[in-house]
C-alpha cells in the first residue's frame, strides 16, 4: 500500500502555484500562458488556482510581490550604507544580484517576456517596485556626492548604470550564452564590476570587497 501524499498546507500550496505559475510565464510568456498549464505543472486542478487567484494577472501581480520580499534584503544594504562603506555598499549589491540571478533565471525571463508582450504588469513593475529601488540608491549616491565623495553625476543615471552593467552580464551568459563569459568566475566578474563603476564616480576610486 502506497503512503499517502502529505497535505500541503493553504499557503504552502499558494506558493507552489506562485512557482510553476512563474516556470509557466518564463517558457511560454503571459499571453502564451495558460491556468491549465499552470496547474498541470503544479501538480493540482485548474480549479485550485482559483482558489487562490482570480485570474492569471492576480498570479502575476503575487509573482512580483513574492520576488520583491525575498530580495529586497540583497539589494538594501543598510548597515553598510550608515558606514559610508562604498566598496561593501556596491559589492553587496552587484555579487548578489549576480549570484540570484545565475541560479535561477526564470524572474529575468519572465520580465522579459512582460516587456516584449507589451503587459501591463511590466509597466506597473518599473513604475512602482523598481522606481523605488532606483530612487533608494540614488538617495546614497547624492547623499555622497554631498560630502564630496562621489563626483557631481545624476544619482539618477548612474544608479541604472550600476545595475544596468550587472543586468547585461546575466543577460549575456545566461540567457544569450556568451562562452567567454561563462569561463569567468563570480569574483572577477563582480571586482570587475565594482571596480569600473567606482573608478566612474568616486574621487579616489574604490576597490570592490572580496567575494566569498
Amino acid at each position: 500500500m502506497e503512503p499517502k501524499k502529505k497535505r500541503m498546507k493553504a499557503d504552502e500550496r499558494r506558493q507552489a502555484i506562485i512557482r510553476a505559475a512563474m516556470e509557466v510565464f518564463a517558457r511560454n510568456g503571459f499571453g502564451g500562458s495558460t491556468t491549465r498549464e499552470i496547474a498541470e505543472n503544479a501538480g493540482i486542478s485548474e480549479a485550485m488556482i482559483y482558489s487562490h487567484f482570480r485570474n492569471k494577472q492576480d498570479l502575476y501581480a503575487a509573482i512580483i510581490e513574492e520576488t520583491l520580499q525575498e530580495s529586497e534584503p540583497l539589494y538594501y544594504p543598510l548597515d553598510a550604507m550608515r558606514n559610508k562603506d562604498d566598496p561593501r555598499v556596491f559589492t553587496t549589491i552587484v555579487s548578489n544580484y549576480l549570484l540570484k540571478h545565475s541560479q535561477d533565471t526564470t524572474f529575468l525571463r519572465l520580465l522579459l517576456f512582460s516587456g516584449l508582450e507589451g503587459h501591463e504588469l511590466a509597466s506597473m513593475f518599473v513604475a512602482g517596485p523598481v522606481r523605488k529601488y532606483f530612487e533608494f540608491l540614488a538617495d546614497y549616491m547624492r547623499e555622497r556626492i554631498n560630502e564630496g565623495a562621489f563626483k557631481p553625476v545624476d544619482p539618477q543615471i548612474t544608479s541604472r548604470c550600476l545595475l544596468g552593467m550587472v543586468h547585461y552580464l546575466v543577460l549575456l551568459r545566461e540567457i544569450l550564452g556568451d562562452d567567454t563569459l561563462n569561463s569567468i568566475d563570480l569574483t572577477e566578474e563582480v571586482e570587475t564590476i565594482v571596480k569600473v563603476f567606482c573608478e566612474g564616480i568616486q574621487a579616489d576610486g574604490c576597490a570592490a570587497e572580496s567575494v566569498s
